[in-house]
């Protein structure tokens, strides 16, 4: 099968390597904000963030978009939630009708100006229906690319045509029909994950029961917007949602940047410093688009993300705020 990788990041990067170990004719595409990776990539060097040799794949630049897209039998979209829109609206023109596994998350704002899942904004932007694939569950782009057991969930129509694609050894990948609650549950996760931090940067790592209160509230308040935005409840108590959240909140650069935020640190400060890096901070946007989420929506009793928002977007102190949280489950 020939696929096509849009995106040269970490997932995008990890996904490219998973599918040409399943034997596939694989292209990988780069964003015009990937070209320090491609470079080191072609001069013979590991991927800079997976630290590993990308072999046996194509390699095609910013662009080259419509010769990525040429003849692809599955595309996997990898472009991170900022890039989505110019991407896609690049690349529509060039899109065949086959499906589209996306690992990307995030909510976006739709032309009526109401945040959005991404298939619903990419297909918006597309100006047609887009055979679409939410990839959600715990899969950390290092550990997929190396070959760590890991389970996944497909959502949508394609779901099994495509974890038929890309499944097998270490990767196993289940399906479910309910794409908004995939989608939500891996927009969601990456705001409470940055909760979770809060309590490494405050307490330290002996903050055990508040991590373990604040992870049991997030599933509800998550539970209660995935069924707002369409979604099933059972979705978040599955790899989505319970096992998302986990593996977020173990490790990783939104519990970091919880964390560097609950030592006192302004989070815009702390973005900003993670992204000069590379690090891409997305439970800082997640929190604002979620709340925005919430209220569009009418969701109520959402202390906890009410409490980031507070810490995050209005700049209320971490210890009074946290203080002041009352759990409702």
């Amino acid at each position: 099968m020939r696929v096509t990788v849009l995106g040269a990041g970490y997932m995008g990067s990890a996904m490219a390597v998973v599918a040409r170990g399943r034997g596939h004719d694989v292209t990988l595409w780069g964003t015009w904000l990937d070209d320090p990776l491609l470079d080191a990539v072609a001069g013979g060097d590991v991927h800079p963030r997976l630290k590993l040799p990308l072999e046996g794949m194509r390699i095609l630049r910013a662009g080259a978009l419509e010769q990525a897209l040429a003849e692809a039998e599955l595309v996997v979209h990898a472009v991170n939630s900022d890039g989505a829109v110019p991407v896609m609206t690049k690349a529509a023109p060039h899109l065949p009708h086959v499906p589209i596994v996306s690992v990307t998350k995030g909510l976006l704002e739709s032309a009526a100006g109401r945040m959005e899942r991404i298939d619903v904004i990419l297909a918006e932007t597309a100006g047609r229906e887009l055979r679409f694939v939410h990839a959600a569950g715990p899969a950390k782009a290092m550990e997929v690319a190396r070959g760590v057991l890991t389970w996944m969930c497909f959502a949508g129509k394609d779901a099994r045509v495509a974890a038929e694609a890309l499944g097998g050894g270490h990767l196993q990948i289940g399906t479910s029909a309910d794409i908004a609650g995939a989608e939500l549950c891996s927009a969601l996760k990456n705001a409470y994950a940055t909760g979770l931090g809060l309590w490494d940067g405050l307490v330290g790592r002996d903050a055990h029961d508040a991590r373990a209160a604040c992870f049991t509230q997030a599933i509800a308040e998550m539970t209660r917007l995935v069924v707002a935005g369409g979604g099933r409840a059972e979705t978040v108590v599955g790899a989505p949602g319970v096992g998302d959240l986990h593996v977020t909140a173990a490790g990783g650069r939104n519990r970091a940047f919880g964390e560097h935020v609950g030592r006192g640190k302004p989070a815009k400060q702390v973005a900003e410093e993670m992204l000069a890096i590379g690090e891409l901070t997305e439970g800082y946007p997640a929190i604002r688009s979620a709340a925005r989420f919430a209220r569009e929506r009418e969701v109520g009793a959402l202390p906890l993300l009410d409490a980031l928002h507070a810490i995050v977007w209005e700049g209320a102190p971490v210890a009074p705020e946290l203080a002041r949280l009352r759990l409702w489950v």
